[in-house]
């Protein structure tokens, strides 16, 4: 059996995968999830590049419709000639098909943002270098410090040179349950997966909660933590600490992530 594509089958798939391209992204920026894959400040990019598809389908669209006219109207003045307009194009339906692959997967596969399981092998940072020291770090010492999220805190304390003085200091924050096998008792990390252009960059930051219970929290649920701030020395890294005053169970946020 013949799989080579007519030039005709292969320009409507063509039209086909930029029509599913461009109403792929549509449809997850409504929904809303579009953010589970990209930073923020692409939104604007994105969007345009999925009207784009969209408006390459339709030219695709209305070139083959006019070549068809066309074609109908020279065979009609030239019946007695014996020519083969619908000659074949060199790739195959299984070429289109793995080309196309990425697009179904991304049709027939809920979104999903990242959690324990993304963190399994490479567990939650408390010291990573984010974002600008100099500007961001002012930026977030002028905030209110309940107002500053976990990727706030930690960006501060590694651009502070003694986050001593954050002591005492009010915070209140949200983020998942990771139950760090480096602390002791029932300490744990409050975790927030952060990311600079798209999830393929993501990694996941946490500050230490000074927890005593006798029933700790599962790894990836979600809590919002008030109290006030203090250190701790964790493999001779000096690291923010929460002593919380009130602790409680939330739903994972629409947008789980934090962005720098």
């Amino acid at each position: 059996m013949n799989s080579t594509l007519s030039f005709r089958q292969y320009k409507s798939l063509q039209a086909l995968v930029f029509l599913g391209l461009g109403l792929f992204l549509l449809r997850r920026f409504m929904q809303g999830n579009l953010f589970w894959y990209i930073n923020q400040r692409f939104v604007l990019l994105i969007v345009g590049a999925a009207i784009g598809f969209l408006i390459v389908a339709q030219t695709i669209y209305t070139h083959m419709r006019n070549a068809k006219e066309e074609d109908h109207v020279h065979d009609h003045d030239h019946a007695h000639d014996d020519h083969d307009h619908h000659h074949q194009h060199g790739m195959s339906i299984w070429g289109v098909l793995l080309v196309s692959l990425p697009l179904i997967l991304g049709f027939a596969v809920p979104p999903k943002p990242l959690g324990a399981s993304a963190i399994s092998n490479r567990g939650v940072s408390t010291s990573a270098p984010v974002g600008d020291a100099s500007a961001s770090t002012q930026q977030i010492l002028s905030m209110d410090s309940e107002s500053r999220t976990v990727l706030d805190w930690v960006q501060v304390f590694n651009n502070t040179p003694a986050p001593d003085v954050f002591i005492g200091e009010s915070v209140e924050v949200i983020g998942f349950v990771y139950n760090d096998q480096r602390l002791s008792g029932g300490d744990f990390l409050l975790g927030r997966f952060t990311l600079s252009c798209c999830v393929a960059d993501a990694f996941a930051i946490g500050m230490v909660v000074d927890y005593d219970d006798a029933v700790p929290f599962p790894d990836n649920g979600w809590l919002r933590i008030s109290g006030t701030v203090d250190t701790i020395n964790v493999d001779g890294e000096l690291l923010p600490m929460i002593v919380p005053t009130e602790i409680l169970e939330i739903p994972e946020p629409q947008n789980p992530y934090l962005y720098y």
